[in-house]
């Protein structure tokens, strides 16, 4: 990295990215590539709070798109900014000389957390879909936070994706293109993955299966039994496994035909694309969550389960290829449940959502400065 810009005090960056984790990177590229296109200085600020390589493959993934990078050094000077651009549910920690600072979060939101009074300190949140906006302007009608409808940026990349790019993609993962292709990205908790079969891509075997966990799962020793059986699926050769080098959902949600997961914000995602999805509520609970409900209730949003019928529900894994199986053949059934739900918790979904971002802050910045 060139470090010539860093080192200069006087040195001013349009937007500062703060990346708290590898995961936080999709949400910010379509983004930072837009500003990159209309030539402002931008800088990722990479917090380094994941496993070596992980850190590793954030920095590489900045230089192969020609990204400025910091890593994140306490002692270092305060950056200088216009945007401090934030993916977390809380503020940075660290001392950042910004004139405005913008929530852009990770994602799509199916935590209590997004209806914070913290994110709503920001100066500016994009936030996705009208039904948001309304929510947060009833919980919070007397907030200063400058709310933008503009959808949900990461499925820039997915929607922009060619179908060339994808050809070649099926190629690169060694799947099979003649085949439909599954998507599991379950989340690390509460997961399906300890009640799917250990023979799981046995039972599809003439499917493509990419299996595409949580970060957390690839990272947090607390689910190295979620790894074992990872191995094991990984041994199949119908199935591509998305390690931390594959950080990035989007490719895998643009090349698969049906998306199987259980409580991860993906499944809004994968439907936005107007594609099945396949909901595992056989999913398993740590013994205090079983006996206090209401640790569940504050780890996930309830309200969030009017919108899940974006998808197919699934209660045992017996179930689970029939569902499959049937979904595949009438992707259309749940398209109008899609279509209605998206449209108030996803937004706009036209591969455009980065151009409105970038639009918006050209015109914040005049319009404050005037």
């Amino acid at each position: 990295m060139n470090t010539m810009d860093l080192n200069n005090p006087n040195e001013r960056y349009y937007a500062l990215f703060v990346s708290q984790h590898l995961y936080f990177i999709p949400q910010f590229y379509p983004v930072a590539k837009e500003l990159k296109k209309r030539e402002k200085k931008i800088l990722f600020m990479l917090m380094a709070k994941d496993l070596p390589d992980q850190n590793k493959i954030a920095e590489d993934f900045c230089d192969t798109n020609g990204f400025a990078y910091k890593v994140f050094n306490p002692d270092d000077e305060a950056i200088e900014c216009t945007y401090m651009i934030n993916g977390g549910n809380g503020f940075p920690g660290f001392k950042i000389n910004y004139q405005y600072s913008v929530s852009i979060v990770h994602g799509i939101g199916t935590k209590a957390g997004y209806y914070s009074e913290t994110l709503n300190s920001h100066d500016i949140r994009f936030i996705e879909g009208q039904k948001r906006v309304d929510k947060i302007m009833e919980l919070f009608p007397d907030t200063n936070c400058n709310l933008y409808n503009v959808g949900f940026a990461k499925l820039d990349t997915a929607v922009n994706l060619t179908d060339e790019d994808k050809e070649n993609l099926v190629k690169r993962l060694n799947l099979d293109p003649q085949k439909k292709t599954i998507l599991y990205a379950p989340t690390f908790y509460p997961s399906s993955i300890e009640n799917m079969d250990k023979s799981f891509p046995a039972h599809f075997e003439g499917y493509n299966v990419i299996v595409k966990p949580h970060f957390f799962s690839l990272q947090r020793k607390t689910y190295k039994h979620h790894l074992k059986k990872f191995a094991h699926w990984d041994t199949y050769t119908n199935v591509y496994f998305a390690g931390s080098k594959d950080f990035d959902l989007n490719p895998f949600m643009a090349v698969a035909d049906i998306m199987v997961s259980d409580e991860s914000s993906a499944i809004f995602e994968f439907a936005a694309l107007n594609k099945p999805v396949v909901i595992n509520r056989n999913v398993k609970y740590r013994l205090s969550y079983r006996l206090f409900k209401s640790k569940i209730r504050k780890r996930l949003d309830p309200n969030m389960d009017q919108y899940r019928q974006v998808g197919t529900y699934v209660y045992k894994y017996a179930e689970l290829k029939d569902v499959v199986v049937d979904e595949l053949k009438h992707p259309e059934r749940k398209e109008l449940e899609r279509k209605e739900i998206c449209d108030k918790i996803v937004g706009r979904v036209d591969g455009k959502v980065s151009e409105r971002i970038a639009d918006i802050l050209e015109e914040f910045k005049l319009k404050t400065s005037s």
